[in-house]
């Protein structure tokens, strides 16, 4: 199989040690930190989150912990999710915990790494929620520790992680109340699984320290073949196909270790595109809704990224769930679930609960132009966001160009750490826009320090050839036209 990589370059600058982990574009709606503990191991707390809707419409949100798992109707009084169902589970052990969850058919299946009385995957069905509690059917133990568990809805297979020779154990939910194995993938096909994705009969299995992502036709389920693989440059992780089935979204939770975008449109031609890193280089899990990468990213909290351009990712909200430190260490944000109906998100922080948010689909769009001091460009200009702290800086012929959240933002412009003017750009959602920023004298087009009738011929001279010249243009609109006149000859009159 052959790949193609192109270095994915990052325009912003970051000063090292300058810049922290921001919130922002994310209301915080609630946060129920009580449920978190101290163990003797790891100030860990709480472990992975997903999410469930019964058939009246109430959400709920599922937590993890170390001696089982906690239900939360998040509907009712969004600011504070009511705790409905708290259903233990095997607790021998002092590090481990309750490690993930999936729902099918009104029923919650849970995977743990732990030892003792219900071992295996534990089978809840939540259908008598929300008048009664769930019901807690025998555990299914054709399996013992697992740390990652996949459903494939349409198809009605769990897929079970298993640190062991048969690393992947596919269980039929036919009878949701009694799983059953019919398959496997070998020690041999998803060496190391740490997890896996399935769309369409085609299984995405992360296999760890196998240092790749295996692509699997499972239109057999009793007889899986291999059909591609993507190399990992670290840890093979966890990785979520987007809607239209085109890209991959990789994770490799490994310090320094990017969140990777693949065109997979062409197994034998598998392309990277971009690729996104958060403040503290170490990212966990990722999935993607809509155009939207959700990423629970340790120490800094949530992070979503626009991906409409897969090419260039786009960091367009985040909220620090972890606000002790930016530290490239395996605590703070382990999930973040946005599979709900009514744009709330689920993140879990092992230190600080549940979090309950709402995100507005705020998009990306793109802005370029030229830094112009009385006709001149300007080199080496930073041009930092209030909103974030992200910094870009203009290139040596002055111009810039930069992706971020859509709306109209506030950008302060330093030359040599001296702060000289503050800029406010609107950033279109999905577009590319010109923006050129004049310093000094706005409408002096000729240089000499003034504005006057020269400039006004100047201007109106281009009008009428028909040429357009970005340091004319005065109101940034993409065209010379009567309104630059206007505007220069009231910059002129001091109107």
């Amino acid at each position: 199989m052959q790949f193609k990589y192109r270095y994915i370059y990052l325009i912003f600058i970051v000063a090292t040690g300058l810049w922290s982990a921001e919130s922002y574009n994310l209301e915080l709606v609630s946060n129920i930190e009580s449920i978190t503990e101290s163990n003797s191991s790891s100030d860990f707390g709480v472990s992975d989150v997903w999410g469930y809707t019964d058939e009246t419409g109430i959400e709920y949100a599922i937590i993890g912990y170390r001696y089982g798992t906690f239900i939360f109707d998040v509907s009712s009084d969004p600011s504070s999710p009511l705790l409905v169902a708290d259903i233990l589970g095997p607790s021998n052990g002092d590090y481990y915990y309750h490690r993930d969850y999936k729902t099918y058919n009104d029923h919650l299946y849970i995977v743990n790494e732990m030892s003792g009385a219900d071992e295996g995957m534990q089978v809840i069905d939540l259908s008598p929620l929300p008048e009664l509690p769930p019901i807690k059917h025998p555990t299914y133990t054709g399996i013992s520790q697992s740390h990652n568990l996949w459903i494939d809805e349409d198809l009605g297979y769990a897929f079970i992680e298993k640190q062991y020779q048969e690393n992947v154990h596919i269980v039929s939910l036919e009878n949701p109340d009694f799983p059953y194995q019919i398959s496997s993938l070998s020690y041999l096909d998803g060496e190391n699984c740490h997890d896996v994705f399935t769309e369409n009969d085609i299984a995405y299995i992360s296999e760890g320290y196998s240092y790749e992502f295996g692509i699997y036709d499972i239109s057999n389920i009793l007889s899986p073949v291999k059909l591609a693989s993507i190399p990992s440059f670290g840890y093979a992780h966890n990785a979520w196909l987007n809607e239209s089935g085109t890209h991959l979204v990789t994770g490799e939770e490994t310090v320094g270790m990017t969140v990777k975008i693949w065109d997979i449109q062409d197994l034998d031609n598998i392309n990277l595109v971009g690729e996104y890193l958060g403040e503290n280089s170490l990212a966990h899990n990722v999935h993607v809704k809509g155009d939207f990468i959700y990423i629970s990213h340790y120490t800094t909290g949530i992070k979503i990224v626009d991906i409409f351009n897969p090419s260039d990712p786009i960091e367009v909200a985040a909220f620090d769930t972890f606000q002790d430190d930016d530290n490239n260490g395996f605590y703070g944000c382990w999930g973040a679930y946005p599979f709900t109906s009514n744009n709330y998100i689920y993140a879990s922080d092992m230190q600080y609960g549940l979090f309950v948010f709402e995100f507005n689909n705020i998009k990306a769009g793109w802005v370029y132009g030229e830094v112009i001091d009385q006709g001149l460009p300007v080199a080496g200009l930073e041009i930092r966001s209030t909103l974030n702290g992200r910094t870009f800086i203009t290139d040596l012929s002055g111009e810039y160009s930069f992706g971020f959240p859509e709306g109209e933002q506030e950008f302060e412009l330093y030359l040599n750490e001296d702060l000289i003017s503050t800029q406010n750009i609107i950033i279109y959602p999905h577009q590319n826009t010109e923006f050129n920023i004049f310093l000094g004298l706005n409408g002096d087009l000729n240089g000499d320090g003034i504005q006057n009738i020269l400039d006004i011929i100047l201007l109106s001279s281009q009008i009428l050839l028909n040429e357009y010249q970005s340091s004319y243009d005065i109101n940034n609109d993409q065209e010379l036209d009567i309104l630059d006149i206007i505007i220069l000859v009231n910059i002129i009159l001091d109107i």
